[in-house]
């Protein structure tokens, strides 16, 4: 769903609302939560032979083969899922760094 800026409070600031009416459905086969300060593997990471340290964070190199690539070949990682907690300029600075190793991946 869309956001706006709402009305200012009595200090002057706005609050995001909800767009009425602005839900959209995406299909995926799979989504990925990023939200929090520490690392939590989900239940399918085992089955995707998704690697993690002692700390539960995913391995993924931003100077392997591909950068950010995991231990499957398919998905990459970045943020504080792979460093642990840290500034959110990191992670977006990750996401950029891994679309780039997915691009390599893919030839593109």
């Amino acid at each position: 769903m869309r956001t706006r800026l709402g009305e200012p409070d009595e200090n002057g600031r706005q609050r995001p609302e909800v767009v009425p009416g602005s839900e959209e459905i995406i299909a995926a086969d799979a989504v990925v939560i990023a939200f929090g300060f520490q690392a939590s593997p989900a239940p399918w990471f085992d089955s995707a032979n998704i690697q993690v340290d002692e700390r539960d964070r995913v391995t993924a190199p931003e100077h392997g083969q591909y950068a950010f690539q995991t231990s499957n070949e398919k998905i990459f990682a970045g943020g504080d899922m792979v460093r642990g907690s840290d500034l959110v300029v990191t992670a977006i600075y990750e996401g950029r760094q891994a679309a780039e190793g997915i691009l390599d991946y893919l030839g593109v």
